[in-house]
């Protein structure tokens, strides 16, 4: 968090939407297709973008749907637990109704919470399987870019992997940092888009805007600037869409 940022009227704001989403959440019994809540967790989007980006324009922006991703290296930036998991949820069925495979790399504790939100709003929890991107990472780091490439091309030759249509990764930068370290995970986000392309796998990275925000503990200015240059795509009101 830049030292600027310290009196911006947005934290205010972005506190209360997290507190009033939690709270909508809970008395809806976590139905997540509530339009109140998808309505309130795009405004919670709006508000940590508008942090994230400071002063990036966020206007006029392509869109890609949730069903043509494939190839796509893409960010989220999420302010608590509830505002993730609802986006999941629409980001996580678009993928299971397009036979894709879900694997999710993120804290055991979050994991847990996640699998357990989504079989209450009646997700096919069976397509989702948990594996940790330090294996990308750790390719990257020996090989660059080149064996990031094979890789990603043999994990998609998998027989786990051969009855799905292709793979859509979830990634928590949080995790990753904790498993190996902010200069690997750095240099794999510099070569992660290149790697992808001409792919049946999509990953995205989906940031912890509260760390970033209150504490900088692993999502820190460093690692918030970088995500801005190198992914094509943001998650924002269910779509994704084009960084300028």
């Amino acid at each position: 968090m830049k030292f600027s940022c310290n009196h911006c009227e947005l934290y205010d704001n972005i506190e209360k939407y997290r507190i009033e989403l939690n709270d909508l959440i809970v008395k809806k019994n976590h139905k997540l297709l509530d339009q109140e809540i998808i309505n309130l967790s795009q405004s919670l989007d709006d508000l940590v973008y508008k942090c994230v980006f400071c002063n990036k324009n966020l206007n006029d922006f392509s869109k890609l749907n949730l069903k043509n991703i494939f190839g796509t290296h893409s960010t989220f930036y999420y302010y608590g637990d509830q505002h993730l998991f609802a986006s999941m949820y629409f980001y996580i069925t678009e993928g299971i109704n397009n036979n894709e495979l879900i694997y999710i790399s993120m804290q055991e504790s979050l994991y847990n919470k996640l699998i357990a939100f989504l079989t209450i709003n009646d997700v096919l929890v069976e397509y989702i399987k948990f594996r940790p991107v330090k294996e990308l990472i750790m390719s990257n780091r020996h090989g660059g870019l080149t064996q990031l490439k094979e890789k990603i091309n043999n994990i998609c030759l998998e027989n786990e992997v051969k009855r799905y249509s292709g793979i859509r990764w979830i990634g928590q930068p949080t995790y990753a940092i904790q498993t190996t370290s902010q200069k690997d995970f750095l240099d794999w986000e510099t070569n992660l888009s290149e790697a992808l392309k001409n792919t049946n796998t999509s990953l995205i990275c989906i940031y912890d805007a509260y760390d970033y925000i209150h504490k900088s503990e692993f999502i820190n200015e460093t690692v918030i600037k970088k995500s801005l240059d190198t992914h094509s795509h943001i998650l924002k009101h269910s779509v994704l869409k084009e960084i300028n």
